[in-house]
């Protein structure tokens, strides 16, 4: 089995490729997983904000107190973790871990973790110089701000979206059932107005990602409730993940963005970004 379709489990201590069947992530959706990129050297750049976004989660689901202390232990112990092999990516899925039948969590669970090592694409900016085409997506994201901002396991609203995608589309805009934007099907995503940087709330609905995390740190940003219109009127917009980088939208909906100068900040972004990996 090539290395890229291996899925490393952490179960009683030693990692193997069995994974128990009943498991609470599997039954229900009780975990959390991260993406996470590697710079060649072998260091995670982002790990700051993946760790942020692991403990939010943590919490909000109210796993054991030493569950993060847990995952980054393993992540020094995976299997892969000596290879040589340049521009390394992995999934990491951390789950509450077996338990009897019922909703009711165990009173002191075990926690699994999985691993899931590939070789990533090159960032989406190489790709598709021109940009990516998108459209609306006809699912939408329901408003839960118990779950929002973190990767937990249930990513049907997700599925759903992806599978409707046109046949020309690389991404969707996914709106809440209030009608506002939130982020891109696999992404986050910014507006571009006169050169000031502009996302959406994702109080209520929506992953947090790591890129968008770094962008927040890194400069100066505003956070505000957006809708379809202002999205469409913005100078540009792009979409960020922690495996595709920084891309702008080519169009979105028909609507093209080519405003040069807005175009050029974007590319800035990028490679601000892809400095951290070098």
């Amino acid at each position: 089995m090539p290395e890229s379709a291996r899925a490393y489990a952490l179960v009683d201590g030693q990692w193997q490729t069995h994974w128990p069947s009943t498991d609470r992530g599997l039954q229900y959706g009780d975990g959390l997983f991260e993406t996470i990129r590697f710079a060649p050297d072998g260091h995670i750049p982002l790990w700051k904000y993946h760790r942020q976004r692991l403990l939010q989660g943590l919490c909000a689901l109210n796993f054991p107190i030493d569950s993060l202390k847990q995952i980054e232990q393993a992540l020094t112990q995976r299997p892969d973790a000596a290879s040589d092999s340049p521009l390394q990516a992995g999934k990491l899925i951390v789950t509450r871990g077996c338990g009897p039948r019922g909703y009711a969590p165990p009173a002191t669970p075990e926690l699994l973790i999985q691993w899931q090592p590939f070789v990533p694409q090159d960032w989406a900016c190489h790709r598709l110089p021109q940009g990516l085409t998108a459209g609306f997506s006809d699912v939408a994201l329901a408003i839960q701000p118990a779950l929002a901002g973190f990767k937990h396991l249930n990513r049907l609203e997700q599925v759903l979206a992806r599978q409707r995608f046109k046949s020309d589309w690389q991404e969707a805009v996914m709106l809440d059932t209030a009608g506002q934007v939130i982020e891109g099907c696999m992404s986050n995503l910014f507006l571009l107005e006169q050169g000031r940087l502009i996302t959406p709330d994702l109080s209520g609905s929506g992953v947090n990602g790591v890129v968008r995390r770094w962008l927040l740190s890194q400069y100066n940003v505003t956070v505000t409730t957006i809708d379809r219109v202002r999205l469409l009127a913005a100078d540009a917009v792009f979409f960020c993940n922690s495996l595709q980088g920084i891309i702008s939208a080519a169009q979105i909906n028909g609507q093209a963005f080519e405003h040069s100068s807005a175009q050029q900040q974007i590319a800035a972004l990028q490679q601000d970004l892809e400095n951290l990996y070098a």
